[in-house]
């Protein structure tokens, strides 16, 4: 007897889940970054063995793309610490937006170059890889003891440059599929896409805040459990209603994780223990979605295609590491005087630019979406985050250690 639609859905959901635990638990065996076993697992169930079938056209893989991104990006925002900043913020302002656009406008020439596509899919390209990556450089700084205001840097860079990217993706989409072709007009959508997208994240985080328990806010959700439920609902809530304002979802689901965490300022502070259990619960959500968004990517990524591209996309992730990463931090932080960055600190920046989750998420997202180009773009992104991953994390600490950037392990914490 054939199955139904919503129960081939459910079994593939439990193959992908069974799979992630599987891939992690040989990552940590194996000593080999989960987010390379997570792909090649996805590989596997997919294109290799068809034990999954997630083909374009949304259903379970598009809401996983879509929810993951929109997840990993308030996680990023809740990383976010205002109290660090205030040495940084220069530094960090121009990493999280001028430097998006120097990435961006420097593999744009690369890609087009290596692949031979159109302009305006190398564009999307260059979008997509502009940004790093907050779930793999989160817990390689908890592995890897450097000095504070560097972590602190490329943390909080990796958090507000993921939805800086979203929404230059997203403004050149509405470009390519809807004609908005004058300079005027794209800089007034990107514009109301990030203002919007600000407008909104405040709104809903101002008030998620004020709900949460702790503090002298309202605190109608009163117990642990119910306050990170609530978070969740501030995801859903403020990609939702940015996106039916035609603003950025992207930028209001960080704008909003960057208020809630924040919610110090607003005189809402909560007691330590609500606080460890809700980022114990909303850690949990984020090891499966960070491992269900590259299985799915593993699934629908076309390996005849990355296999014929392999050679350009991989030319393509090696001038992101070694000419577009450089010449950002470079110039980015050569400009922050009030930092007074010193050129190893500078030089160990340059290094860490790992791609992952949102690149690779919206990448699938334009998959589902049947974008002209997609396919290519995603097998390139794919490819990126191999390389990035592969070649980055293992010699992260030997880097810091030559430079003389890294630190002694801190003591645990007493609680």
């Amino acid at each position: 007897m054939p199955l139904s639609a919503d129960t081939t859905s459910f079994v593939d959901l439990l193959a992908l889940i069974l799979a992630g635990l599987v891939a992690e638990r040989l990552s940590r065996t194996l000593r080999v970054p989960d987010i390379v076993l997570y792909l090649v697992a996805g590989l596997l169930l997919g294109p290799v063995f068809g034990l999954v079938h997630l083909g374009a056209g949304g259903g379970l893989a598009g809401f996983v793309l879509v929810f993951g991104a929109v997840f990993m990006l308030y996680e990023g925002g809740r990383r976010l610490s205002l109290g660090v900043l205030r040495e940084i913020w220069l530094g960090l302002v121009l990493l999280s937006t001028v430097g998006v656009l120097l990435t961006a406008g420097v593999v744009v020439v690369v890609a087009r170059l290596a692949l031979g596509a159109p302009w305006a899919e190398a564009g999307l390209l260059a979008a997509l890889l502009a940004s790093t990556d907050p779930a793999t450089i989160v817990p390689l700084f908890r592995a890897i003891r450097v000095r504070v205001r560097i972590a602190r840097l490329v943390e909080g860079e990796s958090g507000f440059n993921d939805a800086v990217s979203a929404v230059l993706v997203f403004a050149l989409l509405a470009v390519l599929l809807h004609g908005h072709s004058s300079v005027a007009g794209s800089l007034w959508l990107f514009a109301r896409m990030v203002g919007g997208g600000i407008g909104v994240g405040l709104a809903v985080g101002a008030l998620a805040a004020w709900l949460l328990p702790g503090g002298r806010g309202l605190g109608l959700f009163d117990t642990r459990e119910q306050g990170a439920v609530l978070s969740l609902c501030v995801v859903l809530a403020s990609y939702t209603a940015a996106t039916a304002l035609g603003a950025s979802g992207y930028m209001a689901v960080f704008v909003a994780g960057v208020v809630t965490a924040n919610r110090h300022a607003l005189g809402l502070v909560p007691p330590p223990a609500h606080r460890r259990l809700h980022d114990a619960y909303l850690g949990q959500v984020g090891l499966l979605v960070r491992m269900l968004i590259f299985l799915v990517l593993g699934a629908v990524v076309n390996l005849t295609l990355v296999a014929r591209l392999a050679l350009p996309a991989g030319c393509i992730a090696l001038g992101l590491l070694f000419l577009a990463r450089p010449l950002t931090v470079l110039a980015c932080l050569g400009a922050d005087r009030l930092a007074r960055w010193s050129w190893p600190e500078m030089l160990f920046v340059c290094w860490v630019r790992e791609t992952g989750v949102v690149p690779a998420a919206l990448a699938g997202t334009l998959l589902q979406q049947g974008v002209p180009g997609a396919p290519a773009i995603a097998a390139a992104v794919f490819v990126a985050v191999l390389v990035t991953i592969l070649v980055q994390v293992p010699t992260t600490a030997w880097w810091a250690r030559t430079l003389g950037v890294a630190t002694a392990p801190r003591r645990t914490e007493q609680t």
